[in-house]
């Protein structure tokens, strides 16, 4: 009993000590801990390729490929890994060729027509019995407007520079070079062929090194981070995928105009959990707005409707329980996320948060339970 007390005292004074050496030093830990990103950026880009392409292998070999990885596990594997890039790769090119000059060309064609959608809401107005609202506006509709629609604007434009500033950073940080990229990508695919050998590794070496019960713990906790991020990712992904095309498809049969380009965005901005496709269809209103205002109105109500069908089917069979925490979780890790990373932080605070949740709540019912227990006994 003395040994184990001894063992914790002196496990409380090296965190102390460690601590105060974190306060004395902070500047240097962190030029140092910029230095190693720095240095193992490729390493950890091609560990984050790996982990992506990962979650696209792992479903199809427990799906289309099942049977024949019984047999074949190195094909399976070849074939899986060459898809999954394929997929990747398909992916990539479809938003650099086509949503990125499309976006270009949808603020163009906003700024340009923002003046046709001040003159019909006016002639609007004008043409209906409303002339206390004319007398009670006076000079100042126009005005009033403007900076409405300025606004709007400004809101949406900052939106696709930070939904491109984010996207580039992504590729950017991937492809800043060439020898970088091919490290990057050799690295992800040393990974993924010998992942299983690789856990295997890790596992080894912490249960040499670690306390049973530290090991335990950290494996725990590594199963529900990715297990979080995994369901995350494919499921709002799928989501993103639906939403998106049923967008594209509804409004060429209404034949509203830009059908291509705002479901496309629309399918990309879903990306981001419940406030995401409200941004794509503000940014798509505006649009259709700049080009015929009750087209616009016709699209807020094809898009209400499309919602609803989103909410009520789609999300829950695609999606389900994936993120594993109340709604009002998910706006706290949105509204944080995004003040501190842009469209990226409200991206990836969704599963951090839910991370958290996860572990927070199995920590709460085992102490809950181990008090339970005790009172039990005690009795």
């Amino acid at each position: 009993m003395k040994n184990k007390l001894d063992i914790k005292i002196l496990s409380y004074l090296f965190v102390i000590f460690f601590l105060l050496l974190l306060y004395r030093y902070f500047d240097f830990f962190i030029e140092i801990t910029v230095t190693l990103v720095s240095v193992t950026k490729p390493l950890l880009i091609g560990g984050l390729m790996a982990y992506l392409l990962n979650l696209i292998m792992v479903r199809l070999e427990r799906s289309v490929l099942k049977k024949l990885k019984e047999r074949f596990f190195l094909l399976t594997r070849a074939i899986s890994m060459i898809t999954s890039i394929l997929i990747v790769s398909l992916v990539l090119y479809l938003i650099i060729k086509l949503i990125v000059p499309q976006l270009i060309t949808m603020l163009t064609s906003l700024v340009g027509g923002i003046p046709v959608l001040v003159s019909q809401i006016e002639t609007l107005i004008e043409n209906s019995d409303m002339e206390f609202l004319i007398t009670f506006v006076g000079d100042n509709l126009t005005t009033d407007f403007n900076n409405l629609s300025q606004r709007a604007l400004n809101f949406a434009t900052n939106s696709v520079n930070q939904l491109l500033s984010s996207f580039v950073q992504v590729v950017g940080g991937a492809t800043s070079g060439l020898f970088s990229f091919v490290i990057s990508f050799s690295f992800a695919i040393y990974t993924l062929l010998s992942k299983e050998k690789l856990m295997k590794q890790i596992a080894t070496v912490g249960q040499a090194f670690l306390p049973v019960k530290v090991y335990r713990q950290l494996a725990a906790l590594f199963t529900i981070i990715h297990q979080t991020f995994s369901s995350f990712f494919v499921g709002q992904g799928l989501e993103a995928i639906i939403l998106g095309s049923l967008c594209i498809i509804g409004m060429t049969i209404f034949r509203f105009p830009f059908a291509l380009t705002i479901g496309t965005f629309i399918g990309f901005t879903a990306l981001i959990p419940m406030f995401g496709a409200l941004i794509g269809a503000g940014i798509g209103f505006l649009l259709i707005a700049s080009q015929n205002f009750t087209q616009a109105l016709l699209f807020l109500l094809f898009i209400i409707i499309l919602q609803q069908l989103e909410n009520n089917l789609i999300y829950p069979r695609v999606v389900g329980t994936s993120i594993g925490i109340p709604g009002i979780w998910v706006l706290v890790a949105i509204t944080i996320g995004g003040g501190v990373g842009g469209i990226a932080g409200m991206l990836l605070g969704v599963p951090v948060v839910a991370t958290l949740y996860q572990i927070v709540r199995i920590l709460t019912y085992k102490k809950l339970e181990n008090e339970s227990l005790g009172l039990e006994e005690n009795t």
